[in-house]
């Protein structure tokens, strides 16, 4: 597992087993990265967060792809607020690398389909299944560190 860390002096630091079931929840990842001139510009993207990477499809001729190749830097959050928890979250730094590998990214698709949607049947799944056999590479971030809080 990531070193996990403490972010903000309000909430408490979640456990290991806690970021792992949060990163299993079907949130959307914001992902920053730095455009041509030099801007900061954040994607919201699904995710699957396995063995300590997240890995994320998308369009092999897409920005995101584009941009990571030149600069790998990243910084990312995912948050949520229920009333159950509160506000509670993930975010950290990382570096992405982009692999074009088209039976890895359906393999990747079909596991946010899943994640995200629910099915694999449908006309967006069968969409998205259709474009990663040609259109679609991976993002692998891999973070320097998971910052997390929980309020409750």
């Amino acid at each position: 597992m990531v070193k996990i860390v403490k972010v903000d002096s309000w909430g408490r630091t979640m456990t290991e087993q806690e970021t792992i079931e949060f990163l299993r929840k079907p949130l959307l990842m914001r992902v920053a990265m730095i455009d041509q001139d030099g801007y900061p510009m954040v994607h919201p993207m699904w995710f699957i967060y396995e063995n300590g990477k997240f890995l994320l499809a998308t369009n092999r001729n897409g920005t995101k792809a584009k941009l990571l190749q030149k600069n790998a830097k990243v910084y990312f959050t995912i948050d949520t607020v229920t009333k159950e928890t509160g506000p509670w979250g993930v975010r950290g730094r990382g570096r992405g690398r982009v692999i074009n590998d088209a039976k890895y990214a359906e393999e990747v698709t079909k596991k946010q389909l899943i994640r995200y949607i629910g099915s694999l049947e449908g006309s967006v799944a069968k969409q998205l299944l259709d474009e990663a056999k040609s259109d679609t590479v991976v993002i692998e971030i891999t973070p320097s560190f998971l910052g997390t809080w929980r309020h409750r």
